[in-house]
Order: C-alpha cells, then structure tokens, then sequence
C-alpha cells in the first residue's frame, strides 16, 4: 500500500520562494543601483510629501469649520495644561510647606498652653504645701509653748511645797 501525501500548497509556495528568491534579489538590487531609480524615488518621495502636506492642510480648515481642534491646538493646549500642573505643584509644595510650618508652630504653642497649665497647677499645689507647712509650724510652735508653759508650772508646782511655809509645817507636824 502506497501512501499518498495530500498536497500541501505551503510546501509548493516555499519551494517557489526558494528557487526565485536569488534571481528576484539580484534583479531588484540592480534595479536599485541605477540612476534612474534613485530619480524615481526622489520624486516619488517628494509627491508623497506634497500629498501629505496637501492633506494635513485640508484637515485643519475642514477641522476649523467644524470648530474642532486641530493637532496642533492639542498639542498647544497639551504643553500650556503640562506647564499649569508645574505650577499647581509649585504652589501645592509651598501651600504644604506653609502648613507643615504653620501646624509646627500650633503644636508649639499647644505645648507651650499645656506647661503653662501644667506649672499653674504646680504653682497652686505649691501653695498648698506651703500653707500646710505653716500650719504645721504654728502648731509645732504653739505644742512648744504648751508645753514649756506645763514644764513651767510643773517646775512651779514642785517648787511651790518646799517654799511655802504651811506646807512645811504640816509635813513636818505630824501630830497637829
């Protein structure tokens, strides 16, 4: 049994391609060389720009009729929006560096509020212990005098039966 393969037309192309491939490659490349073909192109090249220019004139007065913008207005107004953006962040940047100081200097002065708040209570608490102290002094003072006015009349009250002469006699009378 034969097999048979079924026909394949890329096999058939890529087997044309390279039988012709290096006869077309050397006929273009010699067509490429020639004068006339530099000419050619040269002219072909310069009506392609004239087309070109004729076609981009025609879209900008169809485009200003219409009241649309053209590419170049795009790209206008795309440069003036970029420079604007440069100046929003400009402005953003110092906006945020004046705030930044501004909220520095309100955390300050917080602070500052708080220690003034913080040494008037202090202030008040040491009033508080000084009144306590003095206080304290007056009575450790006053307990002084009371007792040095009992030392007294202690002293006073011991001394008193020796001098006084009733008190000798009737101790030393027993009988009487």
């Amino acid at each position: 049994m034969n097999q048979q393969i079924p026909f394949d037309p890329f096999a058939v192309w890529k087997d044309m391609y390279d039988k012709t491939e290096s006869h077309w490659s050397k006929s273009i490349d010699e067509t490429m060389r020639r004068e006339d073909f530099s000419q050619w192109m040269g002219q072909f090249l310069n009506m392609y720009l004239q087309y070109q220019n004729m076609v981009r004139q025609s879209t900008d007065k169809i485009l200003e009729q219409v009241n649309m913008p053209s590419r170049a207005d795009i790209s206008n107004l795309s440069a003036l929006i970029v420079n604007l953006e440069a100046k929003v962040e400009g402005l953003e940047e110092l906006v945020e560096g004046d705030l930044s100081h501004q909220i520095n200097n309100l955390d300050t002065t917080r602070e500052v509020n708080r220690l003034k708040i913080d040494i008037k209570s202090l202030d008040k608490k040491m009033d508080q212990v000084l009144k306590l102290l003095k206080q304290q002094e007056e009575m450790v003072s006053s307990l002084k005098e009371t007792a040095a006015a009992k030392e007294t009349e202690a002293t006073n009250e011991s001394e008193t039966p020796r001098n006084n002469p009733e008190n000798t006699t009737k101790k030393t009378d027993p009988i009487s």
